[in-house]
């Protein structure tokens, strides 16, 4: 019920996507969001430490962390490896290993040859001359539970 949320740069637009889903997703769900289990920054990993430090260390510690790209998974892997405790983890991105950790790491996933591919198609369409103004493609994205996600919070949490 307390999750928090690291993500990238404010400035990118996919981060805004995915805080967005995070308050979207919790407010679907009735929960509510304190202000300090958000953090959007840098994706380097000693921000990245020190915000998940900060959420799991709180007054009203989170009990899950929902990060949102690779790189912030990976330091949110090595903080919560640190921990007594488990915490649930989902990530966005997949990355090489995540199925080797244990728990292994839950995913949003993306299909990256279809992103690729429609890049590179738009892309070829601007340089032909194609005039087509600027256009807004979503690929749909894919969870791949692997168990990180689906760890109950403790029983006094």
């Amino acid at each position: 019920r307390r999750i928090g949320f690291i993500g990238d740069q404010p400035r990118i637009h996919t981060a805004g996507e995915r805080l967005r889903g995070y308050r979207t997703a919790m407010a679907e769900a009735g929960l509510a969001v304190d202000e300090s289990w958000v953090s959007l920054g840098s994706t380097a990993p000693d921000r990245v430490r020190f915000a998940a430090t900060a959420m799991l260390d709180g007054p009203r510690p989170v009990t899950a962390l929902f990060a949102g790209n690779n790189r912030v998974t990976v330091t949110a892997v090595r903080v919560l490896a640190e921990r007594p405790r488990p915490v649930a983890l989902v990530g966005f991105d997949d990355f090489e290993l995540a199925d080797l950790v244990s728990p292994a790491i839950t995913v949003v996933a993306q299909d990256a040859a279809r992103l690729g591919r429609t890049a590179a198609t738009m892309l070829f369409r601007r340089l032909d001359g194609a005039g087509i103004p600027p256009q807004r493609e979503e690929i749909p994205t894919r969870l791949v539970p692997r168990g990180s996600g689906e760890l109950p919070p403790p029983a006094d949490g």
